[in-house]
């Protein structure tokens, strides 16, 4: 039998992830450069976000995941979130990731080391090993249940020319998600000049959560002009 090698939407996804919560510090994020020219025009602040992400089962296959979210920005008189730094485990996940939903991932090495008491997660460069991030993280307390509809905002990013067609357009998308989430503690984190450190992009408390397991949703995305 063939080897599959199209990954249409909608793709559903489960596995296990860490989310990282904090204020968005507009003036550091405004000067970063993981924000381009049209983002910073539409960028206003809020809840920004890192997350680290281990799905056990995608349409394209197991793959790992490292994403920054800067906060909320505005299109339309609507605000959405929008991924601008994002490293994926798999080609093929870069590739339809790209395609339907116009995130634009990169490709890295992912070393996911998860404990009942303790996660190390190393993500590099695959050509050089350098590293791009690093962090260890304690999960603590009890479980609560989680839900995207606790966060209902919708994701939008503008379409790349290559999968454009020479069109001109964004790409919307609802998520759907639910898990088991526990409070967790960060013990180390270490950054690099290719991903945004978020000591830097926020100020205030910083909120770290545990997601295992979870199942989530990707549908197909809806076009906005």
């Amino acid at each position: 039998m063939a080897k599959k090698s199209e990954f249409p939407a909608p793709w559903t996804l489960t596995g296990t992830g860490v989310m990282i919560f904090f204020p968005a510090h507009k003036k550091n994020v405004l000067e970063s450069p993981f924000i381009g020219a049209e983002n910073k025009q539409s960028f206003r602040g809020g809840m920004g976000a890192v997350m680290l992400v281990h799905y056990e089962n995608a349409n394209c296959g197991p793959y790992d995941e490292l994403l920054y979210i800067p906060g909320f920005f505005e299109h339309n008189n609507k605000t959405y979130l929008r991924i601008t730094k994002i490293y994926v485990s798999s080609q093929a996940s870069v590739e339809w990731g790209r395609r339907n939903w116009a995130i634009p991932k990169e490709l890295a090495d992912f070393d996911w080391r998860q404990g009942k008491k303790e996660w190390h997660i190393d993500v590099r460069q695959p050509k050089t090993g350098n590293s791009i991030y690093s962090v260890s993280l304690s999960p603590r307390f009890f479980s609560f249940p989680i839900t995207t509809s606790l966060l209902p905002w919708n994701l939008l990013q503008k379409q790349e020319p290559q999968y454009s067609e020479g069109e001109d357009f964004y790409l919307e998308t609802k998520l759907d998600g639910r898990g088991s989430a526990r409070i967790c503690f960060i013990d180390r984190v270490e950054g690099s000049k290719d991903f945004p450190d978020y000591h830097e992009m926020s100020h205030g408390p910083r909120i770290a959560v545990a997601i295992d397991p979870f199942k989530m949703t990707f549908p197909v995305a809806g076009k906005v002009r």
